[in-house]
């Protein structure tokens, strides 16, 4: 199976969470006025957290998005499982193997 897109979206999603525990205190210091040179430093780390996080999130959901956009044939198809492995028809008629007439 491939991963079209999952580091990407996994990536996007670490850097968000992480600009959410980064971000609060330091925004709030900058836009009082009284952030020292730490803080915005810190400021700085979460706008970058924050937009990297936005910018990998989008592109792996375009990514993952653009398998969608393609007709599935039987030449491009990811099986689930084996071909071997699928189960029989249970709706099938039975094969009696000649220890029951047929029916007609």
């Amino acid at each position: 199976m491939k991963s079209n897109g999952t580091r990407q979206i996994v990536a996007g999603s670490l850097a968000l969470a992480t600009a959410i525990f980064v971000l609060p205190t330091p925004l709030f210091q900058v836009a009082t006025g009284s952030a020292d040179a730490g803080v915005t430093g810190l400021f700085v780390l979460g706008l970058a957290l924050l937009a990297a996080g936005l910018g990998l999130l989008g592109f792996g959901l375009h990514r993952r998005s653009r398998d969608l956009k393609t007709a599935r044939t039987y030449a491009n198809r990811e099986p689930s499982s084996l071909d071997e492995d699928r189960p029989v028809n249970p709706y099938a008629v039975p094969k009696s193997y000649g220890a029951v007439p047929p029916l007609s």
